[in-house]
């Protein structure tokens, strides 16, 4: 314990220490390129038309005609990039509202989704970037785009949120009730992952394919994912979407009923703590290879967010897995992995056909380098590899629920080995989401390909998924950079021991001292 520790001090201060050196430059690298409101506006916005909409179309033009085009039709050169595509201007049909289902929104709605964004989409919030008028000004000229402004007589009438309910148990038994009755669970799915048995046929109003939400995960709500956002979804539906409006089949109770089950879903303090190390957890006697088995409950949870490949062709733009848990277990010999992950189907491999293109499995993988250099410090490139420096690949595979394990040096230089695994394990598909284990014993026989794991020591991990039915597979996946998996040695008992030792054996001291000083002060006398 006393040679490990300095070098985890070391090796940590080291870490944070770049770490701090990244998030410094990147933030003052996009404040210089993007702030306006709190510096000087750049000289091309200081010479902004005083005339509003001539002012609108000069923001437009320097920061939306990319995504939305030229004339608003939501196909900029930027467009095929995202999934969902850039909101069409030209047909008006705004899914984020106050206003009642098939009407437009309020100027203050389109304000709201400039300011904010829309989380999980390419619409970013423009916040720090553009000032109040500015954003006024964007939205007085988007509206030009479609002749339904022109004909509106009046105000719009608005959705009220209505008087509200608190969570409770009680509350969210009867909003799963109401959940089943309105027919929730052929879209969203019987746990709300987004996996209900219409979920890969859904088309919006240009048939594209549409996705139901994910409800597990309110950090990506695109329209808020607090409870007060939810009644107002449910309230006035998605335009352009299968979302219906339930304003006629709910009242205000049923409202926050159906609203407090729904963020019931996603974890209370919303977006989940992501973290840099995965701390696998010592058990004693055989690592479980059931994912549902109550060893795992004990370990430490590590949420990932991931993002798509693309660094090298054929990248992914628009993955579908955006996120993973991770746990970990050890005993004397073996570690253990516990992945669970969300994807709205189970993936087969099937053809392409004329209208629907090739189908892949689905599949997650674990990464390691295939050697642990000194220190821990110097990594291979976090995705798959690099000529110098290989890694060492798990694969599960849920068609076959088989493992395979692959090295590779580089994203287009992988030897997959089909029979050759030391790794062991399955998994399972449930209700929209996989959990899946995969472990190995701490050393193998081919410590060249192999990484060999020690307690005590700290190795980099990454992490890999393929959604088969997006067309997953090779280059196209989702991924993770670096982080590192800690098996904590266990503690030598004899610190227990010694501290109350020292205490009794100096405090012993002090009496014997006290009494040696009285005896030589009485002789005095």
């Amino acid at each position: 314990m006393s040679r490990f520790l300095p070098k985890t001090i070391l090796r940590w201060v080291s870490i944070s220490f770049l770490g701090l050196i990244f998030v410094l430059t990147t933030n003052s690298m996009l404040r210089a390129d993007e702030e306006e409101t709190a510096s000087p506006a750049p000289a091309a916005d200081e010479q902004l038309p005083s005339d509003d909409l001539a002012a609108g179309k000069i923001i437009y033009e320097k920061r939306c005609i990319s995504c939305h085009g030229d004339e608003g039709d939501g196909d900029g050169p930027a467009a095929i990039r995202f999934q969902p595509k850039p909101r069409s201007f030209k047909k008006a049909e705004f899914k984020y509202r106050s206003t009642p289902r098939d009407m437009l929104p309020t100027d203050d709605d389109l304000f709201s989704a400039v300011t904010h964004g829309l989380p999980g989409t390419g619409m970013p919030d423009w916040a720090d970037v553009l000032n109040e008028k500015k954003r006024r000004q964007v939205i007085k000229y988007i509206k030009t785009f479609s002749p339904k402004w022109q004909e509106l007589s009046g105000s719009l009438p608005t959705v009220t949120v209505g008087e509200p309910i608190p969570s409770s148990e009680e509350s969210i038994k009867k909003g799963r009730e109401q959940f089943e009755l309105l027919g929730c669970i052929g879209c969203h799915g019987n746990q709300g992952r987004g996996d209900g048995p219409l979920a890969l046929v859904l088309k919006n109003h240009r048939n594209d394919p549409v996705f139901p939400r994910n409800l597990n995960k309110n950090w990506l709500f695109r329209g808020g994912g607090e409870a007060k956002d939810i009644y107002m979804r449910v309230n006035t539906g998605l335009n352009g979407t299968p979302m219906p409006s339930f304003a006629d089949k709910l009242d205000n109770e049923k409202s926050w009923h159906l609203a407090n089950y729904v963020r019931s879903l996603s974890p209370k303090q919303g977006k989940p703590d992501r973290g840099s190390l995965i701390k696998s957890h010592r058990v004693e006697g055989t690592l479980p290879t059931d994912p549902d088995d109550p060893l795992w409950e004990g370990a430490q949870q590590s949420w990932l967010p991931m993002l798509g490949q693309i660094s090298f062709r054929k990248r992914l733009f628009t993955p579908t897995v955006t996120d993973i848990t991770v746990k970990s277990l050890f005993n004397d010999n073996e570690i253990g992995f516990l992945l669970v992950w969300d994807d709205r189907s189970m993936s087969k491999a099937k053809p392409a056909k004329k209208k629907r293109p090739e189908r892949f499995s689905d599949k997650v993988a674990i990464q390691f380098p295939e050697k642990l250099e000194p220190g821990g410090m110097k990594k291979p490139y976090f995705i798959m590899g690099d000529e110098k420096l290989g890694v060492n690949l798990w694969y599960w595979n849920a068609e076959e629920n088989q493992i395979v394990e692959s090295n590779s040096r580089g994203i287009l230089n992988e030897e997959v080995f089909q029979d050759a695994s030391d790794v062991s394990g399955k998994g399972y598909y449930k209700d929209g989401q996989y959990r899946v284990v995969m472990k190995r014993t701490f050393e193998t026989v081919d410590k060249e390909k192999d990484i060999q794991f020690k307690i005590g020591e700290f190795f980099p991990i990454a992490f890999h998924a393929m959604d088969g039915t997006n067309g997953e597979n090779k280059t196209q996946r989702a991924i993770t950079p670096w982080y590192f998996v800690f098996m904590e040695p266990e503690i030598d008992k004899t610190v227990y021991f010694y501290p109350p030792v020292v205490v009794v054996a100096v405090f012993g001291l002090e009496i014997l001292l006290q009494k040696i000083l009285k005896k030589m002060h009485k002789e005095s006398d």
